[in-house]
């Protein structure tokens, strides 16, 4: 089994797009090279002006960006102007090079004009190897076209959104060796996984709580760390969880810069 190194929480806020307000789960800036090749990983929702304790964005150029709406609509305007609406599951992979290629997320209007409801959104960003090839092209997969694997006994699904699991290729397109697991666990189930060894492990736990190999539970917005020997992961679930399982090849040195 997978020893754990720690568990993670953190109260940094700074404001995105037009109108969101992103909570960091967790950052390279914060955690350091053991969370390579992932740089940081924010949970967005709208907020008002009057937000508390937010502060300006860092931004990344040389890496990709993983977008996964959780609820409601978002609204992405890249820099030419050009506007794409992504609904609830829906997840967007693209490349940020420079500056202007992070574009503009804010939340999505209805038919007469106002704004929807805030939605909630995950924002994944990754780094790519130094001999990478970065192209300003991006990918959007629908919520119905990423693939779900059922778990045994009732215990919940994984979609697959980025790298392998159980044979099934994630619905985006990757250039280094990384997973990106949603894990929808049901509540009082008991779950096995098996991860790739010497791989940085994450578990990020989005609601619900979960007991880790039997020894250490995690709650909502708290991430895991865990050691990168072994490949085993035993969760046991209380309450219905939501949680991001992310796994991946460190970098001794990658393409990302920070702003």
């Amino acid at each position: 089994m997978k020893k754990i190194l720690g568990i993670y929480s953190s109260s940094r806020q700074h404001r995105i797009g037009d109108g969101l307000l992103a909570h960091t789960l967790f950052s390279k800036r914060m955690l350091g090279q053991h969370v390579s090749p992932f740089l940081l990983l924010d949970h967005v929702g709208s907020a008002d002006s009057t937000a508390p304790d937010a502060c300006a964005r860092q931004l990344y150029r040389g890496c990709k960006v993983l977008t996964m709406v959780q609820q409601g609509r978002l609204e992405y305007v890249d820099a030419d102007g050009k506007k794409q609406v992504l609904s609830a599951g829906d997840v967007q992979y693209r490349s940020v090079i420079a500056e202007q290629d992070a574009g503009i997320y804010r939340p999505a209007a209805n038919r007469s004009g106002k704004r929807e409801a805030s939605p909630q959104v995950l924002q994944l960003w990754i780094d790519a190897p130094t001999q990478a090839s970065l192209s300003c092209t991006g990918k959007t997969v629908a919520a119905d076209k990423i693939p779900s694997i059922a778990l045994p006994d009732g215990a919940g699904s994984i979609r697959v959104i980025a790298g392998d699991c159980l044979k099934r290729r994630g619905a985006m397109p990757t250039t280094s060796a990384f997973d990106v697991w949603e894990l929808q666990l049901n509540a009082r189930s008991t779950s096995e996984f098996k991860t790739v060894e010497g791989r940085t492990l994450l578990l990020a736990i989005l609601s619900g709580s979960v007991l880790i190999n039997g020894d250490h539970a995690a709650l909502g917005g708290e991430v895991v760390m865990l050691d990168r020997p072994g490949s085993g992961l035993f969760l046991e679930t209380r309450a219905d969880t939501v949680a991001l399982l992310l796994s991946g090849d460190p970098l001794d040195i990658g393409s990302a810069v920070l702003q």
